[in-house]
């Protein structure tokens, strides 16, 4: 692999304005990629653009307008190698208290957006070299919390959509692969992880600790480049075995 494995690559990566997109944005750069940040706060959008000498897109997903023109944009300013659906939202709540309009936000932001982004961007990544389409998911897609079943069924139907794109685009030469964290060390997961206590967090986890968003990051550089060029359909999860070991029976 040489010391710049996208070189010559052209991404855009959702949610890339904090926490896991941040990273992936970053990494991407870091392995030669030109990468177009997006993310709701237009001030912090544009620094991390110039900052890794990238392009800025502000929107929020929650629109359903948004994925048109973000991609009516990547479109005028270039091709498009690479689309990572990072960008997430979570709301909280048990299947009795959950508001529909929470539950529909939840959809739009972490399914509905996604899955109209990689319709938007086919056309493009159809003209590129080494199309490839990225979604983050999370092991919540396949293990259920009480009070995130919004999140996870939204995670879960991404991870569904992945593997029948990979079907579908599969012969056109477009991969389609998810990757799914588990404990990351993020200002989304930030309030869990403080109130149950990190060590003790990390107690539940076999690799003792919890992650962070630069070990994602390198699982969705090494996705996007070369060396997994016969890789499509699959889901990476990165959690530590913490999805497998989550019944201790007998411990705290």
């Amino acid at each position: 692999m040489t010391d710049s494995p996208l070189r010559g690559i052209r991404a855009l990566v959702t949610g890339s304005s904090a926490g896991i997109g941040e990273s992936i944005v970053r990494a991407f750069a870091a392995a030669g990629a030109t990468c177009i940040v997006h993310g709701r706060r237009r001030e912090t959008v544009e620094r991390i653009a110039r900052e890794i000498g990238g392009e800025a897109v502000v929107a929020d997903l929650a629109d359903r307008n948004a994925p048109d023109r973000i991609v009516a944009e990547i479109a005028e300013r270039g091709g498009l190698d690479v689309l990572v659906n990072n960008a997430g939202f979570e709301a909280s709540a048990t299947v009795s208290e959950l508001l529909t309009d929470d539950f529909a936000r939840v959809l739009e932001v972490n399914l509905v957006a996604p899955a109209a982004l990689m319709r938007l961007c086919v056309p493009l990544l159809r003209q590129s070299r080494a199309p490839s389409i990225i979604n983050v998911t999370s092991i919540h897609e396949s293990v259920p919390v009480s009070g995130n079943g919004a999140y996870a069924s939204a995670k879960a139907g991404l991870a569904s959509l992945t593997r029948t794109a990979a079907i579908e685009l599969g012969p056109e030469g477009i991969r389609v692969n998810s990757i799914a964290p588990g404990a990351i060390r993020t200002d989304m997961n930030r309030d869990l992880i403080g109130a149950v206590g990190e060590d003790r967090f990390a107690s539940w986890i076999p690799l003792g600790r919890v992650g962070v968003p630069q070990e994602v990051a390198d699982v969705a550089v090494f996705l996007a480049g070369d060396a997994a060029r016969y890789i499509s359909g699959a889901s990476i999860v990165v959690d530590g075995a913490y999805s497998n070991h989550l019944v201790r029976y007998g411990e705290d």
